[in-house]
């Protein structure tokens, strides 16, 4: 079995793999405070209430956009899996040992969850341009060509990041629930704040997927209707009900994308 580990900015998410089915999966707050020792408790204490065999774990990838949390947890998964973890380093979409890669000689930056990410989607379209809306801390859109050429990337604050700011910057404006007001006309602050995030966001996604189709078709001659949609990430569910921008709603294709990689870099 494979230990999977995706460390984002607000949660890390540990699976446990048996083949290419998802056994288990636990999201953890991210904290930089906690070290390797701790986590290996919390994670040891959540497989035993599974009811996991640990000794079945044979290996494990680490996928991290924090660079403070990678040690501890590389400690977390040599202990649970006995071996030395395959931590994925941006490097890899350039060593063309994937289906999908940086353009030759690129000086593009990737984080590590976003070459997960296209390598999910791809694996999911089997092929062809994608782009993934991945709802995170940030909200993300990778874009990959026909060829599997991660084109480029567009990053916003996530809803929730936006709402927080603004109500950590004010003082009067307060962190409301991120769901759709009745109207965009808001009688209220919190269904004002709601109508500038919430519907504002379906704006701006459904703006840049337009854009960015429109940009890869002139860059590789992709054509905007052969472009596949995924989207990703925590909080998709806010605005899944709100548009039809997305082929495909998979919250788990970063874990995915992740297990795609362990098998071409550490086998099956």
């Amino acid at each position: 079995m494979l230990l999977g580990i995706d460390i984002g900015n607000t949660n890390v998410v540990a699976a446990i793999f048996d083949g290419d089915d998802i056994l288990f999966q636990w999201r953890i707050a991210s904290d930089i405070k906690r070290t390797g020792d701790e986590y290996t408790s919390v994670l040891l204490t959540l497989a035993r209430d599974a009811g996991l065999d640990l000794n079945k774990i044979d290996k494990s990838i680490i996928s991290s956009v924090v660079p403070d949390l990678t040690g501890p947890f590389i400690t977390v998964a040599q202990r649970l899996s006995k071996e030395k973890p395959y931590v994925i380093a941006s490097s890899l979409a350039l060593s063309g040992t994937l289906p999908v890669r940086l353009p030759e000689g690129s000086s593009h930056e990737l984080g590590t969850d976003l070459l997960c990410n296209a390598v999910g989607a791809w694996n999911l379209f089997k092929g062809g341009p994608t782009v993934v809306v991945d709802f995170g801390t940030a909200c993300t859109l990778t874009v990959t060509d026909s060829h599997g050429i991660i084109q480029g990337i567009t990053i916003s604050p996530g809803l929730r990041t936006a709402v927080h700011a603004l109500a950590s910057n004010t003082a009067q404006l307060p962190v409301v629930p991120l769901v759709a007001p009745p109207s965009s006309l808001g009688s209220t602050t919190k269904e004002a704040i709601q109508a500038g995030i919430v519907l504002g966001y379906k704006g701006l996604v459904e703006y840049l997927l337009k854009q960015v189709k429109e940009d890869l078709h002139k860059l590789t001659g992709d054509s905007p209707d052969s472009v596949h949609v995924v989207a990703t990430g925590g909080l998709n569910s806010v605005l899944k009900p709100l548009t039809d921008a997305f082929q495909v709603v998979d919250k788990e294709l970063t874990l995915k994308g992740l297990k795609a990689i362990s098998d071409l870099v550490q086998g099956r």
